[in-house]
């Protein structure tokens, strides 16, 4: 039992660490001029949608077979489209990427593009229509509080 526990524990060790490696880019990419806005754009919510994407990780590929593949293809050139806002972007060990954009309603097409141009054959991906519903929540727990308050 304990050889077998010797013998696991550099596997697992190493798996934790090509897991947290796997969403650096082989080099330091410079960004590209104009890059990608991580900074709010004047989008109104009329005029975009919400995107959440999840890129899996292909299970068949190492560490280095990914970031070979997302180089070639110019990933973190076309991604995010420079029309988009990053709302939020994480890493769920176990589940991939999983990026909320704001993308105006005409760069939809722009979007799907980059991500079957630049992630196709490194991830496997996902999109989701989603919306902010923190101030939904926020406001009918308020209201749960009040009617709580009136029933006592």
């Amino acid at each position: 039992m304990k050889n077998r526990f010797v013998l696991l524990l550099p596997a697992f060790v190493l798996g934790i660490a090509s897991a947290a490696l796997a969403q650096q880019p082989l080099t330091k990419p410079t960004p590209p001029s104009p890059g990608p806005s991580f900074e709010p754009l004047a989008l109104s919510m009329e005029d975009s949608v919400m995107v959440t994407i999840i890129l899996k990780h292909q299970q068949g590929k190492n560490l280095y077979e990914i970031r070979r593949v997302l180089e070639a293809q110019g990933f973190w050139d076309m991604f995010p489209p420079e029309d988009s806002r990053v709302i939020s972007w994480t890493l769920a060990m176990g589940l991939g990427h999983v990026i909320v954009l704001q993308v105006p309603v005409s760069g939809v097409r722009r979007l799907n593009l980059a991500i079957e141009n630049g992630a196709w054959g490194a991830f496997d991906s996902e999109f989701y229509l989603s919306y902010d519903y923190e101030s939904l929540w926020r406001e009918y727990l308020e209201k749960r509080e009040a009617a709580k308050d009136d029933r006592n």
